[in-house]
């Protein structure tokens, strides 16, 4: 019975939202109930007509002036067209006649947020929060959807950790909770909130996929499989899955397996250039040049826009010692994406190897500028200098490097070189502030400069800073 009720309001709707739509084209109004002209508003929204669901909505409260589902239902619209000022009159007028409604104070808020008036955005929150009856998780994931629209995740993330404090089992935001803290790279808490909607709804092979590929960010590989494993055994149509678990396999070092994995999924997909590609990346690592050619060639045949096979192509040609063959090729896939700051860091470290000094600094210069957080530049750049005897230069790359990027492995490498360069006072300072960001980094000073091994001062420092922690 319900379900031909379901069916029949379905049908009544859709019929209601064409005359509608009829008396648009022949400028004629005509009379719809509140209840459809909310379905009308929500069809045309869906549909993403916004002036259309803007006419219904202005209709609909000139022949129901009073109806606070209607007035509501604009607000909304109104915010939703930045016209935010327009939006609290009618929700200052639903507020009077309905203080106690958690939509009136979810909508305001909202409005005050994206207004950039956050202490008035959480006096309306906490409003709705307690006028929820409960469904306060309802509207704490609202609330923190609100957060999100304005980029505030770390708020949006504590809005929904509150929300499953009232219903631990809301699916909603268990989910989107795995999904934001797997973007602010928490994988740990990530997982957990995914295999908690997992225990609720066992059969969601998208939380399976998306799982496998926060396992495979946290390197837990095999996890990152089985993960993959159950979304092919829960739809065995989403071949994604099968193309991830070859990446998952070469991460791990499996790379036969890998190669087996994406051949398997070019059955499927044939003309997919990226499984060439990957394929071509499993025999590099093998040390397979030549099958790894033949593979990243065969990507670039059949999609010349593939930067990683032009990329890939050149790291082999630097194998080989073809530096100019090298550049060219490496150039082309910076071309197609010159934020990438791997191909800058590459091509610097080719026109090292080519000994064009010049060359090379233009490219570490390029990569930190499309990605100042890549430490490896900064520290390639700085040995380029120290080979060279430039001692002075390399200690200003590094804290220039440290300006722009809080890696305590940049400020062990500026310790090695200021003892190098007989300067302990500075280099034993810049000891104790690497050793407070993350003193298991210590042993990377060991080994670019042992000599600090012997030491006596350091050993010293070192042992203080220790004693000092307890």
């Amino acid at each position: 019975m319900n379900e031909e009720k379901d069916n029949y309001w379905d049908d009544d709707m859709t019929e209601a939202v064409q005359r509608f739509k009829s008396s648009l084209l022949s400028g004629s109004k005509r009379y719809f109930d509140v209840s459809e002209f909310e379905g009308i508003v929500d069809q045309l929204l869906e549909e993403g007509d916004l002036n259309s669901s803007e006419i219904a909505i202005q209709q609909g409260i000139q022949i129901h002036p009073n109806a606070v589902p209607l007035q509501l239902k604009y607000a909304q619209i109104l915010i939703s067209k930045g016209k935010y000022n327009q939006a609290h009159q009618y929700l200052e007028f639903v507020e009077r006649v309905e203080a106690n409604n958690p939509d009136v104070h979810l909508l305001k808020g909202s409005a005050w947020l994206i207004m950039g008036n956050e202490t008035e955005a959480r006096k309306s929150f906490r409003k709705a929060v307690r006028f929820s009856d409960g469904e306060a998780d309802e509207i704490l994931y609202h609330i923190a959807s609100a957060y999100i629209q304005i980029g505030d995740i770390s708020r949006a993330i504590s809005t929904l950790e509150q929300a499953l404090k009232y219903n631990p089992k809301n699916d909603l935001v268990l989910y989107d909770l795995a999904f934001f803290l797997d973007q602010t790279g928490d994988y740990e808490a990530s997982i957990r909130y995914y295999n908690r909607f997992i225990d609720n709804d066992p059969y969601n092979y998208t939380a399976w996929f998306n799982l496998g590929v926060v396992f495979n960010k946290a390197d837990m590989h095999n996890e990152a499989i089985n993960a993959y494993e159950y979304t092919l055994a829960i739809n065995e149509n989403f071949y994604t899955a099968l193309f991830n678990i070859g990446n998952a396999l070469a991460n791990a070092g499996r790379f036969e397996e890998a190669i087996d994995k994406y051949n398997e999924f070019l059955k499927i997909e044939p003309d997919n250039d990226d499984a060439y590609c990957y394929i071509g990346e499993c025999y590099l690592n093998l040390e397979n040049n030549l099958k790894s050619e033949y593979y990243y060639q065969k990507a670039i045949e059949m999609n010349p826009e593939n930067d990683t096979a032009w990329f890939g192509v050149g790291l082999l040609m630097w194998i080989d010692g073809k530096y100019d063959e090298s550049v060219v090729l490496i150039r082309k896939a910076i071309k197609l994406d010159r934020q990438n700051s791997e191909y800058w860091l590459t091509l610097g470290k080719v026109y090292t190897d080519a000994e064009q000094k010049e060359e090379a600094i233009k490219a570490f210069k390029q990569g930190v500028k499309a990605d100042a957080e890549n430490s490896e530049i900064w520290l390639t750049w700085a040995e380029l200098h120290k080979k060279l005897g430039e001692r002075k230069e390399a200690i200003r790359i590094i804290k220039l490097a440290i300006d722009k990027n809080d890696d305590s492995m940049l400020k062990y490498r500026l310790v090695a070189f200021l003892l190098e360069d007989k300067n302990q006072k500075e280099a034993f300072a810049w000891l104790k502030i690497a050793m407070q960001e993350d003193f298991g980094n210590l042993n990377y000073l060991f080994d670019i400069y042992p000599k600090s091994l012997k030491s006596k001062r350091l050993k010293k420092v070192v042992d203080e800073f220790r004693r000092g922690e307890k």
